[in-house]
């Protein structure tokens, strides 16, 4: 009876030990990258590296690693055991990992050495095996998920294109007729509503800036081919993600040097602060 309680004892402490950790963001400090819990107001630094990414669960997370020498590569953080691995992406120059909703893929951007152009290529965790979707565009930059994880959407300064995982173009957009701003950069991401009828994303406007032109999110309605303004004016605004009927973005007062991340409705109102001094926010969708 003894052996039989021990036993029993040991595979509840064992269970205790293992309970997987799950957090509701990722951003980046300028100490590194932290995760932050709701339920526990907590935020934890948890690797150096950029562009991070928590999974849909909020249990891993994915990131850009530069090594010493200048790569860069993808990596994965597993946020309970902290365990770090790397993607085999068969490639020294690739970065912005973005998981797919239903978690079993990875998009990313893939430096073609021998093309010398840019292109999006997408891991299944499963196999681990990496493939480019982008093969029939010589440029594409800044890939995004549709609500399905049956797709990617991609753009390459002039047109915006949504490829399905064997690399066929679904569907085409101008990005003269979706954006209402100065165009497309490459780190600019366009993100799909879960019915895919609203394309949220950011760019250039033509107004005062610190330095330049400042940036500005924007909702563009595909049916009524309308665009709303989501931050406000006297504000920048990049990174934009999805959750939900919000969106959240990188941002603050255009004469500020100081970085936050703010959540607005998709109807751009009900502005609010949601972290302070950190960028390149991601959050879980599950």
């Amino acid at each position: 009876m003894k052996v039989i309680l021990i036993l029993l004892l040991s595979c509840c402490t064992i269970g205790l030990c293992a309970q997987v950790k799950s957090y509701d963001y990722a951003y980046e400090k300028k100490k590194g990258i932290c995760v932050y819990s709701i339920a526990g107001k907590t935020e934890v630094l948890v690797t150096q590296g950029h562009d991070p990414c928590i999974s849909p669960d909020g249990t891993k997370l994915a990131y850009t690693v530069y090594s010493k020498n200048g790569n860069r590569t993808i990596g994965i953080i597993d946020l309970t055991t902290k365990q770090k691995s790397l993607l085999h992406t068969n490639s020294y120059n690739c970065y912005g990992p973005v998981w797919s909703p239903d978690g079993d893929y990875i998009a990313y951007n893939v430096f073609d050495e021998q093309k010398a152009n840019w292109s999006i290529a997408v891991i299944n965790i499963a196999d681990g095996l990496p493939r480019v979707i982008t093969k029939k565009q010589e440029q594409c930059y800044s890939p995004a998920w549709s609500n399905d994880s049956k797709s990617v959407i991609t753009q390459d300064l002039d047109d915006i294109f949504v490829f399905d995982l064997g690399g066929n173009i679904i569907n085409k957009y101008k990005v003269t007729d979706v954006v209402k701003g100065m165009g497309l950069s490459s780190t600019d991401r366009v993100l799909l509503s879960p019915e895919g009828r609203k394309m949220i994303y950011s760019c250039d406007v033509d107004e005062p800036g610190y330095d330049g032109p400042p940036s500005a999110a924007f909702v563009y309605d595909v049916d009524n081919k309308t665009s709303v303004r989501l931050s406000p004016k006297g504000y920048y605004a990049t990174g934009v993600w999805l959750q939900g009927g919000k969106v959240l973005f990188t941002g603050g007062k255009i004469q500020s040097r100081v970085s936050n991340v703010y959540v607005v409705g998709l109807d751009g109102k009900n502005l609010k602060l949601l972290f302070a001094n950190c960028s390149n926010i991601s959050a879980k969708t599950q």
